[in-house]
């Protein structure tokens, strides 16, 4: 599936020398390209466009990309015929969306593999907002059972004011790579209280067994010597998720199954220039890890 391409993004004088992360720790990030072009094994292409006007925000990361793999491998399955949980659209909802990658691949296999699916998009930044939502905008989904909605959304808001009512319990919740700093931890914590602590949950939607009772949050982070505040952060987010009466645990991937990887391309180029398959597994052994937190 060819992908459309987004209006430019703002003009940098130095761009193309630009690395918002050392490359030592993401492969992806390639902040000096308008536009990268991201296909999920066997998935149609994803276009993102890149803004690093807004910063480390404005552009995509490793992390996103493996947090898509998981999701689309281990919760978004083939619909089942005949299952009445399966009409449901599934309620996925991002937290901290940056330029709105993860969520965005997510958005495609779901439409390419004919799971309903309603997805919100949210940061605190509305500079971050508004590139999600002309991401989104130049989607091409094969089907019309995916909806996709970009809002402002910051960590420790109340939920229930602040979300569309349907996204105050949704089935899933992703975020990837937010804990910059101490100071998030409370706050993201306090709002995953909010969103998956609920008595009734109603009739699940989602592929596995383990998840039928109650929604989860998988959460992508990888610690860098170059800022040992994200371990700190990480840290006070399982101290503070533990007080909450949530449970934070390694994500475990199905036995036998291959996390699917990732070919990334400068769309500009016409995939002549820069290019990159991008490999969870191989991140993994790195140190790139996805959590799982739910209510205990």
């Amino acid at each position: 599936m060819a992908a459309t391409a987004p209006a430019t993004a703002e003009y940098i004088p130095s761009r193309r020398s630009l690395e918002l992360c050392p490359r030592s720790y993401d492969v992806v990030e390639r902040a000096e390209l308008d536009t990268l072009c991201v296909q999920l094994e066997g998935m149609p292409t994803v276009s993102i466009a890149q803004n690093t006007c807004i910063g480390i925000p404005g552009a995509m990361y490793d992390c996103a990309l493996a947090l898509a793999s998981f999701v689309v491998d281990e919760i978004i399955v083939n619909k089942r015929e005949g299952d009445p949980a399966a009409a449901r659209a599934m309620r996925i909802l991002e937290l901290g969306t940056g330029s709105g990658a993860c969520a965005l691949l997510v958005a495609a296999a779901c439409s390419s593999r004919g799971v309903p699916a309603r997805l919100l998009l949210t940061n605190r930044n509305p500079k971050s907002v508004d590139l999600a939502r002309r991401n989104a905008d130049v989607l091409q989904l094969s089907s019309g059972n995916v909806e996709i909605d970009v809002a402002r959304f910051a960590f420790g808001e109340d939920v229930g004011t602040n979300l569309p009512t349907d996204f105050a319990t949704p089935d899933v919740v992703v975020v990837s790579d937010v804990l910059y700093t101490p100071e998030s931890a409370v706050p993201l914590a306090r709002t995953l209280r909010q969103l998956l602590c609920h008595d009734d949950y109603g009739e699940s939607v989602l592929a596995s067994p383990a998840d039928r009772r109650q929604p989860a949050c998988y959460l992508a982070w990888r610690p860098r010597s170059c800022n040992p505040d994200k371990v700190t952060a990480v840290k006070a987010f399982i101290v503070e998720c533990g007080a909450l009466g949530l449970s934070v645990h390694d994500a475990s991937r199905s036995n036998g199954r291959a996390a699917s990887t990732a070919r990334v391309w400068d769309e500009a180029a016409g995939g002549e220039g820069w290019s990159q398959t991008y490999d969870p597994a191989n991140a993994a052994r790195e140190g790139l890890r996805i959590l799982k937190i739910e209510s205990t």
